[in-house]
């Protein structure tokens, strides 16, 4: 026996001296070879006599799933992986490849070469339409990707303004180009169409996919509110120009009345938009923080549907529990009060736990830096250039589509165009929903709304002040009634802080006989009410 026990030392002894295994070694197990792992200071000292290759696959290895990154070890040890390295300007092929793969709806840039080669090849004006229509989709998406990326080396204050500026770049160069083309009607019904897509059918789209995958979902209500007052705001600066048109004057006067206005008026939206930022970037950042997630996920549990079984125990447990109540607190009775809420508490923790299951609702992502501030903006700056150039062609076959399609400019400018610009904040912003992060979905698509009624909009009309073009403030009698009633239907649903899939529907609903009723405007009285030459 003791030379038994005295080999079993020997053995021990070697194992406690023996050198671990190491990652290259063709008898490493799995777990021998994540305990081999260099720490994240070797790996700083080891990546030195790398290639940059390799340096780079390492990088990416760092960007694995979830499920990957949290495979443990023995003990429950999870290996500290290293973070992703910003690409730089040194890196083209890099950037190109963390830009192109930010989205899936990247796919139509095949369709830029084309869309740019159609115009100088004389294609059909509608050919030319189409093309340029896909290829600008997703080079918003790009241009959102190349913000969101400067906004996070700059600060929450200095990023913000900039994610709130260069929002709705495609808009505004879209408008710039049709305002010196003299297309005052297609800037104001691509303006107005905006506001009404964003606000009827990305937030409607929101609020349905949302509550197909949630129970019920909840954001800031303080933040909701001042969305609306913003959004009356807005509709305010529209009503008073149509309402001083109807008065009993000269047309000479009432032309050269509404374009003072609506200068004037102009320059004070430009000032709220300006206090708004400084009032959710600045002084009142808490106003607009999100819901925590536990509350999120307490109001996205559905109700478990309970079968006969548990329905008896709950009926059982509640009937004990009433009949403690009524009767002298003996051991007897203690006990068997004890075992009714032990019942319950178990049935409660079971359908809580099946419905956290059956919801998708993630821990909040930190948003990773993955270009430097230099790549940021020079992506930035390609990306805004080759929009223009897919926007002036998109601009200058407008009169070809509507005489080919027989559809009224109008039709062109509030759907059409609208959608073209919110195509990507439309994605982004379901994608969010679904996740149960309604109070950043909400500020994509509200707060886009507020961006181009209160920034986009203003600038338009003191751009098309200096360049003597009749940009005006003063829209149709038609689509003045549309934007208000349609200010009114959203504050009314996001004014308690919650919201469903049945209110989501019946914002979608609502676009879309808005759109059927632009399809049968008719095209003599596109240019009637709003010309003001």
């Amino acid at each position: 026996m003791s030379n038994i026990f005295n080999r079993l030392r020997k053995k021990e002894s070697l194992a406690s001296s023996q050198v671990p295994i190491v990652e290259d070694s063709p008898d490493a197990s799995p777990i021998s070879r994540r305990m081999s792992l260099p720490t994240p200071m070797n790996q700083r000292q080891s990546s030195r006599n790398w290639g940059p290759r390799a340096f780079t696959y390492a990088n990416n290895m760092s960007r694995r799933s979830t499920s990957h990154r949290r495979s443990t070890l023995e003990g429950g040890q999870v290996p500290e992986l290293t973070k992703m390295q910003p690409a730089g300007l040194r890196q083209p092929w890099l950037v190109f490849q963390r830009s192109i793969l930010s989205s899936w709806i990247n796919v139509l840039l095949l369709v830029i070469p084309v869309g740019i080669a159609s115009h100088p090849a004389h294609f059909p004006d509608v050919a030319i339409f189409v093309l340029n229509f896909f290829a600008i989709i997703p080079l918003a998406k790009i241009l959102g990707y190349a913000t969101e990326q400067m906004s996070l080396h700059l600060g929450d204050v200095l990023g913000g303004l900039i994610n709130a500026t260069l929002g709705n770049v495609v808009e505004l160069l879209v408008g710039i180009l049709a305002l010196v083309k003299g297309e005052v009607e297609i800037v104001q019904t691509s303006l107005a169409g905006s506001i009404i897509a964003n606000l009827l059918l990305v937030a409607g789209s929101c609020f349905f996919f949302g509550g197909l995958k949630n129970n019920e979902q909840v954001f800031n209500a303080h933040a909701a509110q001042s969305y609306g007052s913003l959004l009356a705001m807005a509709i305010l600066s529209t009503l008073l120009p149509a309402a001083y048109n109807s008065l009993n004057a000269k047309d000479a006067d009432l032309k050269s009345g509404t374009l003072t206005l609506s200068h004037v008026t102009a320059i004070f939206l430009l000032i709220i938009y300006i206090a708004y930022l400084f009032f959710q970037l600045r002084t009142h950042v808490n106003l607009f923080s999100a819901i925590p997630l536990q509350d999120r996920k307490a109001a996205a549990l559905k109700p478990k549907k309970v079968d006969a079984d548990e329905e008896k125990n709950v009926d059982s447990a509640q009937a004990a529990e009433t009949a403690v109540a009524t009767t002298a607190a003996t051991p007897e009775n203690t006990a068997s009060a004890a075992t009714s809420h032990d019942q319950i508490n178990v049935i409660e923790e079971s359908a809580i736990a099946d419905n956290e299951n059956n919801t998708t609702v993630d821990e909040e992502d930190e948003e990773e830096i993955e270009l430097t501030l230099w790549a940021s903006i020079v992506l930035l700056l390609i990306t805004v250039g080759i929009i223009g150039v897919c926007a002036e062609f998109l601009v200058s076959s407008i009169d070809g589509l509507t005489t080919s399609w027989n559809l009224s400019r109008s039709f062109v400018g509030i759907i059409i165009l609208a959608i073209v610009g919110n195509a990507s904040e439309h994605y982004s912003a379901i994608s969010v929903a679904v996740k149960n992060k309604m109070d950043l979905a909400l500020g994509v698509a509200v707060g886009s709304s507020i961006q181009i009624a209160l920034f986009v909009t203003p600038v338009l009309c003191i751009i098309g002040w200096i360049i003597d073009q009749p940009m005006s403030l003063y829209f149709s009698p038609f689509t003045t009634v549309v934007l208000f009633v349609t200010v009114l239907l959203v504050n009314y649903i996001i004014g308690d802080g919650r919201t469903n899939w049945l209110e989501g529907l019946v914002l979608i609903i609502s676009y879309t006989i808005i759109g059927v009723a632009y399809f049968l405007y008719p095209k003599d009285v596109d240019t009637l009410s709003t010309s003001l030459n």
